[in-house]
């Protein structure tokens, strides 16, 4: 089915690896022209060539660029249109997470980073990006970490900084609405990353199995997945669907995926 993306403009944050490049190769297989950036040049220069020797070298531009420093945001929007034309029509914002820390280890000065380069990146990006989408409307997609519904020890600044990303990005997709372009942010779970392989890495006693068991489909997901409803969300035929906050999770965010056995079913 068309989702009718060929020839538009996306940036993709987050691109050279995971969620973010699974995303961007979504977006190009359905026709659409694509900017990815992330911090490291050679990562994100490795990545574009993947992608260019796919979709072509006309349809990839790879940036590298600091989510954290405003002056990059504005580099890439300018370097996307650039690139591509007068419009942008897609922006996803993607990028990790603040470092995993107890309350009383989270100082001022992580407080300070974790918005820095998480928070006020969506801010910047938007603000750097809506002009160039108000012609002829778009879509706007934040990734966030389930853990805002899920809190956990260790993710207080976490669940603050996307608990910001989530309210900033429906009272944003109001402000917008009337412009035809949409704002929805999804909540993602455990996939099969290099993020969560240094995050096993730091934590033996856990790994990818485990951690499946806990959702109630029984496995973490593939980047793909994600990047499947990513297609759909920022589809103009979607536009109607704004000011959501959808979990890509297994049911994770459901409840637990162990069951109990009743005494009558023995």
């Amino acid at each position: 089915m068309d989702v009718g993306l060929t020839g538009k403009v996306a940036i993709v944050g987050g691109g050279s690896e995971g969620l973010g490049y699974a995303i961007a190769d979504r977006l190009l297989k359905e026709g659409a022209n694509v900017t990815i950036f992330a911090r490291r040049a050679e990562k994100v220069a490795a990545a574009a060539q993947r992608l260019a020797g796919v979709y072509g070298e006309e349809k990839v531009l790879g940036l590298a660029a600091d989510c954290s420093a405003e002056t990059d945001i504005e580099r890439v929007t300018a370097s996307t249109v650039e690139r591509f034309g007068p419009a942008v029509h897609v922006l996803v914002t993607n990028d990790g997470g603040p470092p995993i820390r107890r309350i009383s280890e989270l100082t001022d000065e992580v407080w300070r980073k974790a918005f820095e380069r998480h928070f006020f990146y969506v801010v910047r990006s938007v603000r750097a990006t809506l002009p160039y989408m108000t012609a002829e409307g778009g879509s706007i997609l934040n990734v966030v970490s389930g853990v805002v519904e899920r809190p956990a020890v260790g993710m207080a600044a976490s669940v603050g900084v996307w608990s910001a990303v989530i309210g900033y990005a429906r009272t944003l997709a109001l402000e917008v609405a009337r412009q035809d372009i949409n704002v929805n942010t999804l909540l993602s779970g455990f996939f099969d990353t290099a993020l969560l392989g240094g995050l096993l890495e730091r934590q033996p006693e856990l790994s990818k199995a485990s951690l499946g068991n806990g959702v109630p489909m029984g496995r973490i997901g593939m980047p793909r997945e994600f990047a499947d409803l990513v297609g759909a969300l920022v589809s103009p035929n979607l536009r109607f669907v704004t000011g959501a906050v959808i979990p890509v999770d297994g049911g994770a965010g459901i409840g637990m995926g162990a069951g109990f056995d009743s005494p009558a079913s023995k």
